[in-house]
């Protein structure tokens, strides 16, 4: 009898193994092996199709799109809206030639030509600034305005693919969405047409220095709540949630949601999770890289400004004659814990992660921390010193000194080690909510 090869394996096993390929590469190679092969690797090859305002993009974009049955073969679309969105020079001169961005237009308005669709990921710039901005200084790759075209051709070119009756995207993800209400647009028919057959929604914040993070993102879930089963709200550097900008879901009913991850936001109320633990459906919790901020300063003009509460604070001083009051905040991440093991009745699996990744840089070892709203699903459950912030707003570069390793936090005044107070607790509370999780598999 003849050896048994990769190749006599059923077919829907073969996929699975080429669909774990390396990369482009090895999928090039995979299809010299054979024609059977071949059908495989070029269904990965072409699994994903992507552009961007550059000529060669445009340029393969529209030969996929011009090919029917390499078109009928891209089940996701990533749209990148500047030609490089990892630029985040503040000062970078960005045009693109007229030509190019009327290819570009064209090339976005095409989404018709691949029929089957269901995915779809749009990337802004990192670097943004707030409608009417004064800031002479600073030359962003994209303005408010042009996001906001942007977003009109992408969710034009998603409404004419539905009513040419191809498949609907029902995943979307936003990276660097700026935190800028825009009523305009998700007060618009096509964005409550495309926004009402999405399943899951996936967004990850960026914001200027004049602005806070949260409620720009509620005008997004109003129209999709009662169907949605995957959300990600994220901030890609700031904590969010408490203040300046208060995010308040209350209003809204999340009951078919399964899936929920949360990057960078921070409790500072005792109540900031009940949105949360009134999502009886719940399945799958990730918190990436969630805080608790135990002491805060608040310059009080900002107090003023940004209308913060300061229920659930205890007052540490408050002067006069001084720029700013500070406060204390006294919860736990063991009571959080043990909350969500009690009002999750079916969560069954749950990620608290901090996550790092230690390389080589020559003969130095340095340490790289993995975060973004596409490795929500790779957290791992562990109790991390960060767990624990303070927010000053007297010092830059952040408001939000994190702690180090050891758990030691930078405060104008002596601080506790929140992390070391707290670890006997806050694991024991983790293993707990982890072991309730088990229990329900």
């Amino acid at each position: 009898m003849a050896p048994t090869t990769i190749q006599d394996l059923a077919p829907e096993i073969v996929a699975n193994i080429v669909s774990h390929a390396g990369n482009i590469q090895d999928l090039k190679n995979i299809r010299l092996a054979s024609k059977k092969m071949n059908s495989h690797a070029v269904r990965e090859l072409f699994r994903e199709t992507f552009v961007r305002p550059t000529e060669d993009a445009i340029s393969h974009w529209n030969a996929v799109a011009g090919s029917a049955p390499l078109a009928q073969l891209a089940r996701r679309a990533v749209i990148h809206t500047v030609q490089d969105i990892t630029d985040d020079d503040c000062y970078a001169e960005h045009d693109i030639e007229e030509e190019v961005e009327e290819g570009y237009q064209a090339a976005v308005s095409s989404l018709a030509k691949f029929p089957n669709l269901d995915s779809l990921l749009v990337a802004f710039s990192v670097q943004c600034l707030g409608l009417g901005s004064d800031d002479d200084c600073l030359e962003v790759l994209e303005t408010a305005e042009i996001r906001v075209q942007r977003l009109q051709l992408i969710f034009n070119a998603i409404k004419a693919r539905q009513d040419a009756g191809n498949s609907k995207i029902h995943k979307l993800t936003i990276m660097n969405l700026q935190n800028q209400p825009i009523p305009e647009f998700t007060e618009s028919d096509v964005f409550r047409d495309v926004m009402g057959q999405l399943d899951e929604l996936h967004i990850q914040m960026v914001q200027d220095c004049k602005r806070s993070l949260g409620t720009c993102v509620l005008p997004w879930l109003f129209p999709i709540a009662a169907s949605l089963k995957e959300l990600s709200l994220y901030s890609r550097t700031d904590n969010w949630g408490p203040f300046p900008g208060y995010l308040d879901p209350s209003a809204i009913s999340f009951p078919q949601l399964e899936k929920l991850s949360l990057g960078y936001y921070t409790i500072a109320y005792d109540d900031q999770l009940d949105w949360v633990l009134s999502i009886k459906s719940l399945k799958k919790l990730v918190m990436h890289r969630c805080m608790i901020v135990r002491r805060i300063r608040i310059a009080k003009e900002n107090m003023e400004e940004w209308k913060t509460s300061t229920r659930d604070w205890d007052l540490l001083n408050a002067d006069p004659e001084e720029w700013c009051d500070a406060w204390a905040y006294h919860q736990r991440w063991s009571s959080l814990f043990e909350a969500l093991a009690a009002g999750l009745p079916n969560l069954q699996a749950f990620a608290f992660d901090y996550p790092r990744r230690h390389y080589r840089f020559g003969a130095e070892e340095r340490e790289s921390r993995e975060y973004g709203v596409e490795i929500r699903h790779s957290m791992l459950s562990t109790i991390f010193a960060e767990r624990y912030v303070v927010f000053d707003n007297g010092i830059l570069p952040t408001h939000w000194p994190e702690a180090d390793e050891k758990g030691v936090i930078y405060w104008p005044d002596e601080v506790p080690n929140f992390h070391n107070d707290h670890l006997e607790e806050d694991q024991k509370a983790l293993d707990k909510l982890l072991e309730v999780c088990r229990s329900r598999n």
